[in-house]
């Protein structure tokens, strides 16, 4: 199929998610709190879709998040794309149709994010305790809102899925 429909589904359920992220951390902002949930953004689009569709799903993704966060652009436009040719490589090994190995996917995508934002934005903040008090609130606050908001978000793209009528299954998915 030269368009796949399954790409504006997930681009609209991740922009979605990170609007909502956005607003939570706008109201968050008066206790110095901060979420970063950009782990499930790519993990159903890196299994389900067929790698050029994907290429474009993570790079409008990728460029939605850059434009929106101050961090250097093309900071997350690149890592997605990086994690998800990953995760392409080995989609095989993990199964699509429970939540539980998205869910893992979605705390180590987001823990890289975490990372390269701390790697990007840090300078010369590393020497200050409250710096790394901060982080491990921040990171402790996203992986535990990850429990809940993930299985969510899987299931929500998997009912837009069924909503629209199209065939969640890869094209070029082996079979063994």
């Amino acid at each position: 199929m030269l368009f796949d429909p399954r790409i504006l589904i997930l681009c609209g359920a991740n922009t979605l998610l990170f609007y909502l992220t956005q607003l939570v951390n706008s109201s968050l902002a008066a206790w110095s709190l901060h979420l970063v949930l950009l782990g499930p953004m790519i993990v159903i689009p890196a299994l389900y879709l067929h790698r050029n569709n994907f290429m474009i799903c993570a790079s409008l993704t990728g460029l939605w998040v850059d434009a929106a966060l101050p961090t250097p652009f093309g900071l997350f436009t690149i890592s997605f794309l990086c994690i998800g040719t990953f995760l392409l490589m080995t989609r095989v090994r993990f199964r699509t149709e429970h939540n539980y190995h998205l869910i893992l996917l979605a705390h180590a995508i987001n823990f890289i994010c975490i990372v390269l934002i701390t790697v990007a934005m840090s300078g010369d903040q590393l020497a200050f305790i409250g710096f790394w008090i901060q982080l491990l609130t921040t990171s402790l606050l996203s992986h535990l809102a990850l429990l809940f908001i993930a299985p969510w978000f899987f299931n929500v793209e998997r009912l837009l899925f069924e909503i629209c009528r199209v065939d969640p299954e890869p094209e070029d998915l082996p079979f063994v």
